[in-house]
């Protein structure tokens, strides 16, 4: 199920259904290596930690089989690639999703908003012991969104040039 160039590049014809966790309970952290700014982060997505996410992504492969199984896509679909017609019971189906899931890269929250101490940002989205620098991107937002995050980064990013706009 989830998407693999290897093995597209080896099915030409194939069709995907890539399921994911929109919305997951699992937290990860980003943090500073060291005091040099141009050192990489250390970055932990702490991808499925959460119970409910595994068991969502499970059901979610469960369901992708439910619509290629539909009368509607019998004369296309001939087989199942992967996770393969050989992994049908839910443990095993746990262990595919945790050896292959990935992310659909739309990272958000790591810079908290708010006024308490964990916050990074300000609601001006300043960031907080810093003067003249403010946050405007998905780490701000407190949730990923539903769909894509794009247009909810510009609404940031919007909303950041109006708060600017307002002090000058």
């Amino acid at each position: 199920m989830p998407f693999d160039i290897i093995i597209g590049q080896q099915n030409p014809n194939a069709v995907s259904i890539l399921p994911g966790v929109v919305r997951p309970t699992s937290r990860g952290w980003v943090r500073l290596a060291s005091a040099d700014p141009l050192a990489k982060p250390l970055v932990n997505p702490n991808y499925l930690s959460t119970e409910e996410d595994t068991q969502r992504l499970v059901d979610a492969v469960k369901r992708s089989r439910e619509i290629f199984a539909a009368r509607a896509f019998a004369e296309w679909v001939t087989g199942e690639v992967l996770p393969g017609p050989g992994v049908s019971s839910d443990a095993q189906l746990r262990e595919f999703v945790r050896q292959r899931a990935d992310s659909y890269h739309h990272q958000a929250g790591s810079c908290k908003m708010g006024v308490d101490d964990l916050a990074v940002v300000d609601p001006g989205l300043r960031v907080h012991g810093l003067q003249g620098l403010r946050v405007a991107d998905a780490s701000v937002m407190p949730a990923v969104p539903s769909g894509n995050c794009h247009a909810g980064i510009l609404m940031v990013a919007e909303k950041c040039a109006d708060l600017i706009k307002a002090e000058r």
